[in-house]
């Protein structure tokens, strides 16, 4: 991960034309500290994906800049635009899932992930009309 300060925060904005993710943290975080398995595991899994990192004690005008209110955050960027972020503990499987579906459609258009459709779950409502047709039937057999 290489680090990014204001005084090369220029440079590499202007340089990547890609999806690049940049990682806010502190030296005195524990949740930045646990997390740190993560990214490395994240970073073997995406070796072409640049990442860099920004120590939130030493460059408080990129944590301004970019409107970050608590560390760990992680920001996914294309050129100079933010595409996604998550703060806080994150998992692998989370942050892989925007670099694997950074190009959809749905998210393109709305800047969010499509959630799966949720499925009803008919057994309470079979339970129910089958009451009701119990009851129904005893009613009219009295």
């Amino acid at each position: 991960m290489q680090k990014l300060n204001l005084d090369n925060f220029e440079q590499v904005a202007d340089r990547e034309k890609g999806l690049f993710m940049i990682r806010f943290f502190s030296d005195t975080c524990g949740p930045c500290k646990s997390m740190e398995p993560v990214l490395e595991a994240f970073e073997k899994q995406n070796p072409t994906l640049p990442l860099y990192e920004v120590n939130s004690m030493e460059s408080p005008d990129l944590v301004d800049h970019f409107g970050v209110r608590g560390v760990p955050t992680m920001i996914f960027c294309e050129r100079r635009h933010v595409l996604y972020q998550f703060t806080g503990l994150t998992s692998l499987v989370d942050m892989q899932h925007v670099v694997d579906h950074i190009n959809d459609p749905y998210f393109r258009k709305n800047g969010e992930f499509k959630k799966a459709d949720k499925k009803t779950d008919w057994t309470f409502y079979g339970f129910i009309v089958g009451i009701f047709l119990l009851f129904l039937v005893l009613f009219l057999t009295t």
